[in-house]
């Protein structure tokens, strides 16, 4: 008796879960396919109807609170039986096979369910009794012999083992209700009858599984995880804890308070076994990423990116297989952020960025697979990961403005030093012109037509940058003027390799030390001196030197 109930209460357990899962199916396909996939759609609803159907015709009867109805039972198998005729439909469409495989086999699978479908009617109405026994045979036969006709028709295929697996389950579901049937006795064993009526469940699994993984595993596995956990300890408890204490001392305060306290620990203990079950599915089942790891990562390689467009760029990346995310594209958004940093609907979500000025960003993440939906633990790690993002992209923006105005500094400091040196150079070079015209006549004109070719080198060069080859012709017209004031005193040697003539420093970076040197140095000296220019790379560095020989200069 007491297994007759045990096994009435799993009956009618597993029908519930039955229809829990099949409803499950119908709202992944209604929410998660746009398109609305109606094959997939019949499947769960003829699921559904088994199960409502079975919950009603035999997990209520067995318990007793109503009568039977074979027709209500007729219509549940015929149900079931119409579930791989589907199922069978929908894989044809998937596979590689011509239109006129397609049309018959289609055909064969529908006519097949709906015999058997007027065969258990019939036997409802005229003996009373369902299902039809010779339907459930000719159903096992007919779709064994369709699982064969495929098998064939899909040898080399891609995708030839995920769909065979569902049809294989759609034929179990059907057969496994005739396989356990015991024709010698007429009646099944408790547990080859509940094998028989919930053979469809591993369907609805498989289904799930395949193409709402994350959405079975978030909404359905951790959820019957934490219950059998805590069913398996409450059994525990109750077989090796309150049944000795009640044998011995059935009514003794000590026993009510030892219960009291088991089922306080109950109580305590489920947050602890449903966050355990949870753990397990994320890693086990799911493979999640580790998020800390990832944000941890993120910010790493976010520290090398240089321009904003860089760090978008590596958030797509590094969250697109984080999410089982088909796409993940930004955008710039002038608009004002949102009050949530995340937004989701049912197929898709938005991240946005929210930088310190505008524009922000936003983050397009479409097609997550397997049904899923982002939880808590996701919508934490979008913020942590946007709010990395959005200020690498502010520090980016700030080392450009810094940058920009440093360049604009230096340009205008650039500018000053030469309005500065060219009326000094010109007052020096008119000097030495004045000082030849009283001492040599004769060479006053070649100095000053040596000059006049020195200005207008040096008005004529509207760059900023200039080779150091250009800054060493500029400064060798300079010492042919300054020579002839200095005549024999003045000595200059220029060391500097035909390579490093090419390349490019500020216009008049060299120019105004040789005539220091030669004012400060070689001037102060009765003997004169020499004048050495030189330059030199060192790793990245270039090195211009220019030194005098002259007496140097005094602490004042």
């Amino acid at each position: 008796m007491i297994a007759s109930t045990a096994a009435s209460l799993v009956n009618l357990l597993g029908f519930i879960t039955g229809v829990v899962l099949y409803v499950m199916l119908l709202w992944m396909v209604l929410t998660a396919r746009p398109e609305s996939n109606r094959l997939a759609l019949l499947t769960g609803l003829l699921g559904f109807a088994w199960n409502a159907g079975g919950f009603g015709g035999y997990g209520m009867v067995n318990l007793g609170f109503t009568q039977s109805a074979p027709v209500l039972l007729a219509a549940a198998f015929s149900s079931l039986g119409f579930l791989p005729a589907v199922v069978v439909h929908s894989a044809l469409r998937t596979a590689e096979v011509t239109r006129v495989q397609y049309l018959v086999l289609a055909a064969i699978a529908y006519a097949m369910s709906g015999i058997a479908t007027i065969m258990n009617m019939y036997t409802a109405i005229t003996a009373g009794t369902a299902p039809s026994q010779a339907a459930l045979i000719g159903l096992t036969a007919g779709f064994g012999f369709l699982l064969v006709a495929l098998l064939v028709l899909t040898r080399g295929q891609v995708k030839r083992g995920r769909v065979l697996s569902v049809v294989a389950m759609s034929v179990f579901a059907v057969s496994a209700l005739h396989l356990s049937s015991n024709h010698l006795s007429g009646e099944d064993t408790w547990w080859m009858e509940l094998a028989g009526h919930h053979a469809s469940l591993p369907l609805a699994l498989l289904i799930l599984y395949q193409d709402f993984r994350f959405a079975l595993a978030d909404i359905f596995l951790k959820r019957a995880l934490a219950f059998i956990l805590l069913a398996g300890l409450i059994f525990g408890m109750f077989v090796f804890g309150v049944t000795p204490l009640l044998a011995a001392n059935p009514a003794s305060e000590r026993s009510t308070a030892v219960l009291l306290a088991l089922w306080v620990s109950t109580a305590l203990a489920y947050p602890f076994l449903r966050r355990a079950a949870a753990l397990f599915v994320d890693k086990i089942v799911l493979t999640r990423v580790d998020y800390a790891e990832l944000i941890s990562t993120l910010s790493r390689t976010l520290d090398r990116c240089e321009t904003p467009e860089a760090a978008l760029d590596e958030m797509a990346r590094a969250l697109a297989p984080a999410l089982s995310a088909k796409s993940i594209e930004w955008s710039e958004s002038s608009e004002d952020g949102p009050p949530s940093w995340v937004q989701q609907d049912r197929r898709s979500a938005r991240v946005t960025v929210l930088t310190t000025d505008k524009p922000h960003y936003l983050f397009s993440i479409t097609e997550l697979s397997g049904g899923r939906r982002l939880l808590s633990d996701d919508i934490a790690m979008l913020e942590h990961a946007a709010l990395l993002v959005a200020r690498r992209i502010d520090a980016v923006r700030a080392m450009r403005k810094r940058y920009q105005r440093d360049i604009q500094e230096q340009e205008m400091r650039l500018r000053a030093l030469r309005a500065q040196v060219n009326p000094h150079f010109l007052f020096n070079a008119l000097t030495t012109i004045g000082y030849l015209i009283q001492t040599a006549p004769e060479r006053a004109l070649g100095t000053l037509m040596r000059l006049s070719g020195l200005l207008r080198g040096v008005l004529r060069a509207s760059e900023e940058f200039v080779t150091i080859g250009e800054e060493l012709d500029l400064i060798e017209a300079y010492l042919d003027i300054e020579r002839a004031r200095f005549e024999d005193r003045l000595r200059v040697y220029i060391d500097v390799p035909r390579q490093l003539r090419r390349i490019r420093i500020p216009a008049l970076a060299i120019q105004p030390l040789v005539e220091n040197a030669i004012k400060h140095g070689i001037s102060e000296s009765l003997a004169g001196g020499d004048v050495r220019i030189s330059a030199r790379l060192l790793q990245n560095e270039l090195l211009i030197s220019v030194i005098d020989t002259g007496p140097g200069v005094t602490e004042s």
